[in-house]
């Protein structure tokens, strides 16, 4: 039987692991590299995969990718999460006014009570 506590302890990981994509696009809306700092780790990455070469990047590089572009509107969707213990995964289709559609997945891990993105890998839709 499922104890009523777990849920509730679930949720409120949901809530806490969906606020760290939430500052990732707020800052994508804002041209923030501070809310970006809240969502990562220091030490997180970003990769992708250009013609058949993948690329591994510091999360700075997103940062300066976010200041150059400006303020734009920003959506996203929730595609699907997973959580273990104290590390989960986040899927989302995100759009980006200025730059393009993305498919993009996190790494997070929890430290103090706290999710952060360890890292990013997206592709263009």
């Amino acid at each position: 039987m499922i104890d009523a506590r777990e849920i509730s302890a679930a949720k409120l990981d949901l809530s806490r692991i969906l606020n760290a994509i939430e500052l990732y696009t707020e800052a994508g809306r804002k041209a923030s590299r501070e809310l970006g700092e809240k969502a990562f780790t220091k030490e997180a990455t970003m990769s992708w995969v250009e013609k058949g070469v993948i690329t591994t990047v510091p999360i700075n590089a997103l940062f300066d990718v976010l200041e150059q572009t400006g303020e734009e509107e920003v959506t996203y969707t929730v595609e699907d999460v997973t959580v273990a213990g104290n590390i989960a995964f986040v899927r989302i289709s995100s759009s980006f006014s200025k730059l393009t559609t993305f498919n993009d997945m996190f790494t997070l891990a929890e430290q103090n009570g706290k999710w952060k993105i360890v890292s990013k890998i997206y592709s263009v839709k």
